[in-house]
């Protein structure tokens, strides 16, 4: 769906996405002289790490190497070049934006670690990057210490030599980014006295940390690199965001897209950040190209009123949101009586993510009137509303009849195979179960929902990974885009409708495993159209060698965080709590413990949930704030009795 793909398409995307293609040839052209260097022969191996708001975030390669946007795109390399072995790549303590690279070479072994702390020099902030490389020498001859680039700064004085069974441990600064501002870098001499390695990492940590506290925790899950991954994810979209704009990437698509910021602010109120997100809203509009954005606006507005209780600021928000919402009835077709045409999938049609984005759109609407008093504009949303829904379902039926279908198509003119979507590659075939929102999240706003839409999607799940059999075994990869692609960073949030469904209701949390397992292209970082796996690719996990748009795409990665806490809890506008909607059953045996604590609810409040499995017994215990609904257990028994335990202390984030 959505921009990114169809920047691979036409016109002023195409343009766009010719220009970020320009982009990248001319980098790796910078690098095309450093002979050797895995960052020259893996470059989509590839993602980013820096400080939150920064304008242009370095740029990391598996080796260690490292690109500087804001110092003209040079490249930071470490001096070791033709690495012959498996690189092991990863998140220092599973998590922070602090990359680890290692990897053998000629009897000696190489560390190095980067990551970014901001530092104030006379009221200026800089971003300034802090490298450790350390050298393990198991050889019985002395190896010379790897010559750096000459821009990093020594921080000591490493020796020259590196003798037999010694390890020597050199540390490295560089200015990387001044935060939009044309100003000089500090000099060495200031670099060296702000600090060593050590003390900057203490202070990254803790920041982070920090930022992370007052958010929802997923405190324990039976797969740890879950919580690994959504915790990185947050990380990496308060470093891609430029100041308090939410962009999607740093080496691609590093600017607001209209229907991605809105599907990222969200993510954030289901985390419970509320921090800036009306600073982040100032700037949906920013760029405006996509029609769903206009009819989704007011989705936001509608969630963070429910879980906020802000009255004010949806009042102070209200004729740009009206004006928005009313533009969907302006879009519906007189001929036809559902969405206009539009390019949403990659080329021109009738496609039900657009009715689906309509119908969410009105309902979100309809809620923000209830809540504000406008009877008016409330019977309005209804009316149209309801006239769209009659719609959209007799056109579902009528194409369902005519082509013979069992599954609901992603055309209201066409069945999938006939389309221009046809190719069992292309993830479009469940492009509505995410970009449209209305299944899922219509249902958590206790929308008017029946027919086919909602009682086809188990099957059409099931139409989707049975035409995907011949390029794809897994049942938790929906495609990618274009055709020549393995997977897409949305993969986990194309099965957020399943949690509607009656049954597959863990697609969200095993498409995500997938990802993790098999489609990352950086620590954590997901290409949005992510390349085929190659066994030739110096990483020692499975992984993807590459993609198209930007690695990692904070869109895709927004999506798979939402669908992971949904599964584990989520909150319906009626007030009712849902736990372990989408759980997976092998999770639930003999010891298992899920927790989830500080997850955001109505009104500001904050509840914990806790899942512990022992014997033949289930135990649920709830405490935070008293939710205004039931507590529902909607987890797999496999046999097990529930027992759900409730202890409010009425607390608030």
């Amino acid at each position: 769906m959505a921009k990114e793909k169809q920047t691979f398409i036409t016109g002023i995307a195409a343009a766009y996405f010719e220009l970020i293609n320009k982009m990248s040839v001319s980098f790796k052209k910078g690098i095309v002289g450093r002979k050797g260097y895995l960052c020259k022969k893996y470059p989509e191996l590839v993602s980013s790490f820096g400080w939150e708001g920064d304008k242009d975030a370095p740029i990391a390669y598996i080796d260690g190497s490292f690109r500087l946007r804001d110092r003209g795109n040079v490249f930071i390399t470490f001096g070791i070049r033709n690495i012959d072995t498996k690189v092991s790549w990863y998140n220092k303590e599973g998590w922070l934006p602090c990359f680890v690279s290692e990897f053998g070479k000629e009897k000696c072994r190489y560390k190095i670690e980067n990551f970014a702390d901001c530092v104030s020099i006379d009221g200026n902030d800089f971003e300034m990057v802090y490298s450790r490389l350390a050298v393990t020498n198991s050889g019985s001859n002395s190896v010379d210490m790897p010559k750096v680039s000459p821009l990093l700064v020594p921080l000591c004085s490493p020796a020259k030599k590196i003798y037999p069974g010694e390890t020597v441990i050199a540390d490295y600064a560089v200015g990387a980014d001044r935060f939009g501002k044309k100003i000089s870098f500090p000099s060495d001499k200031k670099i060296r006295s702000l600090g060593g390695f050590d003390e900057h990492y203490n202070r990254m940590k803790s920041y982070w940390t920090s930022r992370l506290e007052p958010l929802c925790e997923i405190k324990a899950l039976p797969d740890e690199k879950l919580i690994n991954a959504y915790k990185a994810g947050y990380v990496y979209t308060m470093i891609v965001k430029d100041g308090s704009e939410l962009h999607v990437g740093e080496n691609g698509y590093d600017r607001v897209f209209d229907h991605d910021v809105i599907g990222i602010l969200v993510y954030l109120l289901t985390m419970g950040d509320y921090k800036n997100v009306k600073e982040y809203a100032k700037f949906i509009l920013k760029n405006p190209q996509y029609p769903d954005a206009r009819w989704k606006y007011s989705w936001f507005f509608a969630y963070y009123l429910f879980k906020t209780g802000d009255r004010d600021y949806i009042l102070s928000e209200f004729e740009e949101i009206r004006k928005n919402a009313h533009s969907i009835e302006a879009d519906i077709d007189s001929g036809t009586g559902v969405m206009k045409t539009t390019n949403a999938i990659d080329s021109n049609g009738i496609w039900t993510i657009d009715n689906w984005s309509a119908l969410m759109g009105l309902r979100s609407y309809e809620y923000i009137c209830d809540h504000l008093g406008r009877a008016d504009e409330s019977g309005w949303a209804k009316s149209v509303y309801s006239k769209l829904f009659a719609n959209v379902n007799a056109a579902v039926i009528d194409i369902i009849e005519k082509k013979n279908l069992d599954y609901l198509p992603i055309s209201l003119t066409e069945s999938n195979e006939d389309g221009k979507r046809g190719n069992p590659k292309d993830a479009n075939w469940a492009s509505m179960f995410l970009f449209g929102r209305w299944a899922w999240d219509g249902w958590l706003f206790c929308a008017e929902q029946s027919g086919p839409m909602i009682d086809l999607i188990d099957a059409t799940y099931k139409h989707g990974f049975d035409r995907r059999k011949e390029v794809c075994t897994s049942r938790y990869n929906f495609g990618g885009y274009p055709h020549g692609y393995f997977c897409s960073a949305y993969n986990a949030g194309y099965g957020s409708s399943a949690l509607r469904a009656d049954s597959n209701r863990d697609l969200g949390i095993k498409a995500y495993q997938y990802m993790i397992e098999n489609a990352m292209s950086g620590p954590f970082s997901w290409w949005e159209g992510i390349g085929y796996p190659s066994s030739d690719s110096p990483w020692d996990i499975p992984h993807a060698a590459g993609g198209g748009g930007s690695c990692p795409h904070i869109w895709g990665q927004s999506t798979a965080s939402k669908v992971l806490l949904d599964s584990l809890i989520c909150q319906r506008i009626n007030g009712d709590i849902i736990i372990g909607r989408g759980i997976p059953a092998e999770w639930l045996k003999n010891g298992s413990v899920i927790a989830v604590n500080k997850y955001p609810i109505e009104n500001n409040g904050r509840i914990n949930m806790r899942i512990a499995v022992d014997k033949n017994e289930i135990k649920i215990t709830v405490s935070g704030s008293r939710p205004s609904g039931r507590i529902i257990a909607e987890l797999p028994r496999n046999g097990f009795s529930i027992i759900t335990e409730e202890n409010y202390d009425g607390y608030t984030g």
